[in-house]
C-alpha cells in the first residue's frame, strides 16, 4: 500500500491558504493588528502553531480553530461563538481555492494499479472535499484523518492505523509526504518506506526523495526490491 499525504503533496495548501487570508484580512480589516502584507506569513504561523497542538491532542479541531482566531484578532476574550463564525469566513473561501497540483494526477493515473491510500492531518470532511474537487476521492481505498483518531502525524498511532486498515505491515507499506518531521522521520521510523517530496529544494533528508510527483512511480521502480518497495516487482 502506498499513502499519500494531502497537503504540499497532492493539494497546494499554500497558495489557497495565502489567497484566503488576504481575502480575510479585507473581510475584517482594522480589527486585524497588523498589516496586510505580512498577513499570509503570520495566518501560516499561526495555523501552524495550533494546528500542531491540535496534532499532538492538545487541543480539539475546533479548539484550534478558536485559538487561531483569538491570536489573529489579538483578542483573548473572542468567545467561542463569534470565533466560529470568522473562521467560517475564511474557510467558504478557502476551500474552493484548493487545488491539486500539475503532476499529482498523472502520478495517480501512473499507479492506479496499486493499492493506494491517504494519511493525512486535518479534518475529514474538509480533506475529502479536496480531495473530491480534484477528482481523487475514488483512488483511495484507506483514508485516515488526525481528526479520526485525535491526535496527528507525526505521531506512531496515526501510521499504524493505516497500516492497520489496509492490512499490511509497516514494512510493507510506502508513505510520501513533503513534511520531513511529520511524513518522513516518523514512518521510517516505523519501518515504512518513507519518501520525501521536496517541493521547494530544501533538501533536508537523504533519499528516498524526489522534487516532483513525476518522479514516484519511476523510483518505486527502480527500489522495487528494497523495503516496502518489494511489494510492487
Amino acid at each position: 500500500m502506498i499513502f499519500f499525504d494531502i497537503d504540499g503533496t497532492l493539494i497546494d495548501h499554500e497558495s489557497a491558504s495565502a489567497a484566503a487570508s488576504l481575502s480575510f484580512y479585507d473581510h475584517f480589516g482594522s480589527a486585524i493588528p497588523f498589516m496586510r502584507t505580512e498577513f499570509p506569513i503570520i495566518w501560516e504561523e499561526i495555523l501552524n502553531k495550533h494546528f500542531n497542538r491540535f496534532c499532538r491532542g492538545e487541543l480539539s479541531l475546533w479548539g484550534q480553530r478558536r485559538a487561531r482566531m483569538r491570536d489573529v484578532f489579538g483578542d483573548k476574550e473572542l468567545t467561542d461563538a463569534e470565533a466560529d463564525t470568522r473562521y467560517e469566513v475564511f474557510i467558504r473561501d478557502y476551500e474552493p481555492r484548493t487545488t491539486a497540483f500539475d503532476d499529482a494526477a498523472p502520478c495517480l493515473v501512473k499507479l492506479k494499479a496499486v493499492p493506494l491510500g491517504i494519511i493525512s492531518n486535518g479534518a475529514r470532511e474538509q480533506q475529502m472535499g479536496k480531495l473530491k474537487r480534484a477528482g481523487f476521492l475514488d483512488c483511495f481505498s484507506v483514508l485516515v484523518f488526525s481528526e479520526d483518531l485525535g491526535l496527528g502525524k507525526p505521531a506512531a498511532k496515526i501510521f499504524l492505523e493505516a497500516c492497520r486498515l489496509a492490512g499490511e505491515k509497516p514494512e510493507k507499506c510506502v508513505h510520501i509526504g513533503d513534511s520531513v518531521e511529520a511524513d518522513v522521520i516518523p514512518s521510517r521510523a516505523l519501518g515504512m518506506c518513507g519518501v520525501y517530496l521536496d517541493r521547494r529544494g530544501e533538501a533536508l533528508i537523504d533519499s528516498p526523495l524526489i522534487t516532483t510527483l513525476s518522479e514516484f512511480p519511476e523510483l518505486l521502480r527502480r527500489n522495487k526490491h528494497d523495503c516496502a518497495c518489494a511489494t510492487w516487482k
